[in-house]
């Protein structure tokens, strides 16, 4: 397979990704609504069941681009998943795009690829114990955090979707700490606590992004979501195997940071688009 089609499919996988994302946030209405099943609840149901379809078919083209591509250079395409999702939020569910959010998206879109593909490369470390248990603290802890009271709905919004993308990331951190604790023999994973606790995160990832839409606009979930998925990752990868992260990865995933609170305090000017 060549990098140029390799390249593609993983730009598809992604473009799958964001617009399944936007499809269950337009859906979203149909989950927790009493009554009867009416046209437009299962309207709302189609919408969200194609979404959760296409969230699920991404993981095809993309498990085929990395017969070519490296995981960071397959991942790097999550900055075309944001670029993509603010527009199909805008056109799909009408949400406002201020004149802040071309820049800052381009910014996203610069430091998601420059997290994935800049610093050494090279085989990694196995995963300590003790470390990749306080990560996966970190993102359990932000979750019950969420259903404290006191917390306003827009905070309580964008905390969930902080969850789901420090859950997200744990996903990877965990399977691959599962590859180096055993290699590629999966029957072992199921003897392992580690794997359960990938389980509990895919839930938790999953659910915690749901409730996050139900309570605001994607515009101000979806990036805190997408970013935190790509940098915790990275951070992951010091604090718990030990590798090391370049100057320019750092200063990506400090980007992506400044960026996603750009997008969230926007709305300075009434300019739009």
């Amino acid at each position: 397979m060549s990098t140029g089609l390799s390249l593609f499919l993983a730009a598809l996988a992604y473009a799958l990704l964001s617009t399944g994302l936007v499809l269950m946030k337009k859906g979203i209405g149909w989950i927790g609504r009493w009554g009867t099943w009416d046209r437009g609840r299962r309207r709302e149901l189609a919408w969200w069941a194609g979404g959760f379809a296409l969230t699920n078919l991404y993981i095809v083209p993309s498990t085929m681009a990395l017969k070519a591509l490296e995981p960071q250079a397959v991942a790097a395409m999550g900055g075309w998943g944001v670029v993509l999702m603010v527009l199909l939020a805008r056109a799909v569910l009408g949400e406002k795009l201020y004149a802040s959010d071309a820049g800052y998206t381009v910014l996203v879109f610069a430091g998601i690829v420059l997290l994935n593909l800049a610093g050494p490369k090279g085989p990694g470390g196995k995963a300590e114990p003790a470390r990749l248990a306080v990560a996966a603290a970190v993102p359990a802890i932000l979750f019950a955090a969420a259903f404290i009271g006191g917390l306003r709905r827009k905070g309580r919004a964008v905390l969930l979707a902080a969850v789901s993308g420090l859950s997200t990331g744990m996903i990877i951190v965990l399977m691959k700490a599962l590859v180096g604790f055993y290699g590629f023999r999966v029957t072992d994973y199921f003897s392992s606590p580690w794997f359960y606790l990938y389980l509990a995160f895919s839930l938790t990832a999953f659910l915690s992004l749901q409730l996050a839409y139900r309570m605001e606009a994607l515009m101000k979930t979806g990036p805190v979501q997408y970013s935190l998925a790509i940098v915790y990752p990275a951070i992951c990868s010091v604090a718990v195997f030990g590798n090391a992260l370049s100057p320019a990865q750092a200063a990506a995933a400090a980007l992506i940071v400044v960026s996603v609170v750009g997008i969230l305090k926007r709305g300075r000017t009434k300019s739009t688009y």
